[in-house]
């Protein structure tokens, strides 16, 4: 058995209770300021029905329009579209992502409307429900509250949990079913009646249509039985395959979409599979784990002169060695039902996905977003680690301080880069490039925009965060060019090369960069070449 120490019932109600209140305050604080990324435009046009070709088809082309005509392809209520239709564009042209958050978001934003807040604010109400998810699934494995709520206040001021928290996409959504299928499936185990099986069963399923990846957690749960009932033919193991057929029955209907539809969806995550030098994928990992507890801001920089690169390597190697120990102490610890779950949740999905980048080429592990069930089970060989050591009768006064003091740095840590977070328009502070172009360009007193790129995942996200006086032109590629008169800027937004040449060479004009951002230097983002805001310099 767990022991189950005590915590003065005072203090710990009243920590608890402030890092809940924090955990909902940064969730919801400024949500609408964040920058609007190219993976949320997705979500909107998704969302509203459209798929990709008609948004290019039915946006005009070489003439001028304003940035309204662009947005309301992104205006559920005034689509004229479904959910059929959303369910439709999913399928066609994502078939990778399942619709279930699709579906909710599109019925959330026909009630309560689809500007910013209101598409982002569904996430971060799904994220508090993770709260107790979390608990309920620490008590089914530690059968210790304590344990239970420090899992709670960990997830509470976690960067990652709250950066997914404001974004429309559906992270969240999938964390919470991670966590209700796994609490659900050890309840399953533990009484083994056909209720808790069939709670596990619609659960796990409901994952499933959430996102993909939680295959791998099915099969970190598959491992896991067996290995406990020893490969017996037992009568858990029948309700667990019984279970599982029902699960794979009700998710052959998306799966046969999967396998209709594969050659689009190798297309659109192939960029995943582009190779990266190992030392970058080491340096993206430390900097997953990072996220967990602490986000590198620039302030970090502009203060104490910290780079992003200094910071992932020194402080990702002491949550790394950390998080050895606190496994180490697990297996110690604990009986092999409690170990031997975390292991297998945590390991499952990051093996998976590192051993596709060595072997296949890539960067999959890289994509923090992608291994969420490894961060859940980080986090509880974190909560049994401190909520263990924080309670321990063993342990000297100086050994409880040392453990005290890991676990408010920690938690401070949390809560620090989530309130510089907070004030700025950029997770990590810095002059995005979407955030710097749309200023420049809206301080001029009539601009026009010029862009060759792709509308969804170049244009949208800077008609965003443009100003009602902006004007565009998005360029068709069989069209030529021409500038028309009377705007008092030009600007050529990630325009092609063909683009500029055109301009160039036939029209007499000169362009000069006034933004560049090369996109997180020294990092695996890093782009060959720099992302340009061009202005017209002469006529």
């Amino acid at each position: 058995m767990i022991k189950n120490y005590q915590l003065p019932r005072n203090k710990l109600v009243f920590v608890i209770g402030i890092l809940l209140i924090l955990g909902i305050f940064f969730r919801f604080v400024n949500i609408e300021q964040k920058l609007f990324h190219g993976d949320e435009c997705i979500t909107t046009v998704r969302v509203a029905g459209f798929r990709h070709q008609e948004v290019n088809d039915l946006i005009p082309r070489n003439q001028v329009i304003t940035p309204e005509e662009i947005k309301k392809f992104q205006r559920v209520n005034k689509s004229g579209k479904n959910l059929l239709n959303t369910i439709e564009v999913t399928a066609e042209m994502a078939p990778q992502h399942t619709p279930l958050y699709f579906l909710l978001t599109r019925i959330w934003v026909q009630i309560f409307g689809d500007s910013v807040i209101v598409m982002r604010s569904l996430t971060a109400l799904i994220s508090l429900l993770a709260f107790p998810a979390i608990y309920w699934l620490s008590i089914e494995l530690f059968q210790s509250p304590h344990v239970g709520w420090i899992a709670v206040a960990l997830m509470t001021v976690s960067p990652v949990h709250i950066f997914q928290a404001q974004n429309s996409r559906p992270y969240s959504l999938w964390i919470l079913t991670i966590l209700i299928s796994s609490a659900a499936f050890l309840r399953a185990i533990r009484h083994n009646k056909k209720s808790n099986w069939l709670l596990y069963g619609i659960t796990m399923a409901l994952s499933l249509y959430t996102f993909l990846f939680s295959s791998f957690v099915f099969i970190a749960h598959t491992i896991y039985i067996l290995i406990i009932e020893r490969f017996r033919k037992t009568k858990t193991i029948t309700n667990y395959l019984l279970t599982s057929s029902l699960i794979f029955l009700s998710f052959s209907p998306w799966l046969f979409v999967i396998i209709t539809n594969f050659n689009t969806a190798n297309k659109m995550t192939s960029w995943t599979g582009k190779s990266a030098l190992f030392f970058r994928l080491v340096q993206a990992w430390l900097k997953n784990l990072c996220d967990i507890f602490i986000f590198w801001h620039y302030e970090f920089q502009k203060k104490l002169f910290i780079s992003e690169n200094t910071f992932t390597f020194v402080v990702g190697i002491f949550l790394l060695v950390l998080l050895l120990y606190s496994f180490y102490f697990l297996l110690q610890r604990t009986p092999q039902r409690v170990w031997l779950f975390i292991l297998t949740l945590t390991a499952v999905s990051s093996l998976a996905l590192v051993l596709a980048d060595l072997v296949f080429g890539g960067r999959r592990s890289a994509l923090g977003r992608y291994l969420f069930p490894s961060v859940l089970g980080i986090q509880l060989a974190f909560a049994y680690l401190l909520g263990t050591k924080l309670t321990s009768t063993s342990l000297n006064s100086i050994g409880i301080r040392i453990w005290q003091i890991i676990t408010i740095l920690i938690i401070s840590a949390g809560v620090l880069s989530n309130s510089l977070s907070s004030q700025t328009e950029a997770w990590n502070g810095m002059n995005d490039f979407i955030i710097q172009s749309s200023r420049i360009i809206n301080q001029a007193p009539n601009p026009i925009v010029i862009s060759d790129n792709d509308i969804i995942f170049g244009v949208m996200t800077l008609n965003f965060r443009l100003a009602p006086h902006v004007k565009l032109i998005l360029i068709s590629e069989s069209k030529e060019t021409t500038i028309p008169d009377g705007f008092s800027d030009v600007f050529l937004w990630q325009s092609s090369v063909k683009l500029r040449s055109q301009l160039e060479e036939k029209q007499q004009l000169s362009f000069k960069p006034v933004f560049q951002d090369y996109h997180r230097k020294g990092t695996i983002w890093e782009t060959s070449s720099p992302a340009t805001l061009w202005k017209l310099e002469q006529i």
